[in-house]
């Protein structure tokens, strides 16, 4: 809801300002032209002359035979909002196609496999875009996280051994799907092929924020993935002292970790500064004790920086859940 104040200009003309978001919505400029129509019930119903944009829901796209290039181009096509990809093998051999749209497939959520021929693969979007709500797909990445840094605790604390560590690393494909599918419908609205409401928002500004709470999960995990692979080739080597300056410092950090998520969890706004005040700072002395072991022992550097990271990105979280406490707030205001 937006509320205005009417203007009066040369004394008989009333004049009122159209919301910014609803104009850029419909892509207006100026001497665009609205009807107006006074409702029954005496309300006023405005209407652009000039509809929305309409966006293209197919794509085509030829395979150039670099693999990691024709990946990343039909991942982009998806995360730009095209709900049908036809993959057009051109001069490449058909295992090769076969190969990358099981690959692309594989990596997303909703995309399958709808037509083939010799030469073509067709892959369409079959579970729309509201399948998952965003804030669910943030809160299932959060458990990942959380758990994800347990588990690697668990497994350094038991001699889990390579193969447990490079099973927690593989995780990240999962919420790689997660987020991209996130990343998705969040690029749909920057578009404004959606609106902030159909997700369950108010306004951009909480979208954007939610984007970069989401972006910053995903590299939370990405760094716990990291260092997942890399213990799993250092485990053996690690001395009792490195082990459990280790496991001290992935505990306080899995712990940190839940009170954030519970923070998200909660909506309320509620006071954080027991977080900051108590697990924050544990997580600072652990680090602490790992920096000056690093200093001696550089081989351990590379845990060090990982676990770094991932506080940081945490912290980062925490902010922006300040940030979009204050915006309702003012968006509440202006609506009272």
């Amino acid at each position: 809801m937006y509320k205005r104040k009417i203007q009066v200009m040369s004394g008989s003309t009333y004049m009122v300002s159209l919301p910014k978001e609803w104009a850029r919505l419909h892509n207006l400029k100026q001497q665009d032209e609205v009807v107006m129509e006074v409702l029954p019930d005496l309300s006023l119903k405005i209407t652009p002359i000039q509809s929305r944009k309409s966006y293209e829901k197919s794509y085509v796209f030829y395979l150039t035979g670099v693999r990691k290039y024709d990946i990343i181009q039909l991942v982009s096509a998806y995360l730009a909002g095209y709900d049908e990809v036809k993959v057009n093998c051109g001069r490449c051999p058909v295992e090769y196609g076969r190969g990358i749209v099981r690959e692309l497939v594989s990596k997303t959520i909703g995309l399958e496999i709808i037509e083939t021929s010799q030469f073509e693969y067709v892959v369409k979007n079959v579970a729309g875009d509201f399948s998952i709500s965003v804030d669910e797909i943030v809160l299932r990445v959060f458990r990942i996280l959380k758990m994800m840094l347990q588990d690697l605790a668990d497994a350094l604390a038991r001699d889990g051994g390579r193969e447990k560590l490079l099973e927690l690393a593989e995780r990240d494909s999962l919420v790689d799907k997660l987020t991209m599918y996130g990343l998705r419908v969040f690029n749909k609205v920057f578009t404004g092929e959606i609106l902030p409401k159909d997700i369950g928002f108010k306004s951009f500004a909480e979208v954007n924020i939610y984007y970069n709470v989401l972006r910053n999960l995903e590299r939370a995990v990405d760094h716990v993935s990291y260092l997942a692979k890399d213990l799993g080739e250092v485990d053996s080597l690690m001395n009792d002292e490195v082990k459990e300056i280790t496991l001290n410092h992935i505990r306080s950090l899995s712990e940190f970790c839940e009170k954030v998520m519970t923070l998200y969890s909660s909506k309320s706004g509620k006071d954080f500064t027991g977080i900051l005040s108590e697990d924050y700072e544990n997580v600072k002395k652990t680090e602490e004790l790992f920096r000056n072991l690093v200093a001696s022992n550089p081989n351990f550097f590379f845990i060090y920086d990982n676990l770094y990271r991932v506080r940081g990105y945490l912290l980062d979280i925490i902010e922006l859940i300040s940030d979009v406490k204050f915006l309702i707030q003012r968006l509440q205001a202006a609506e009272s």
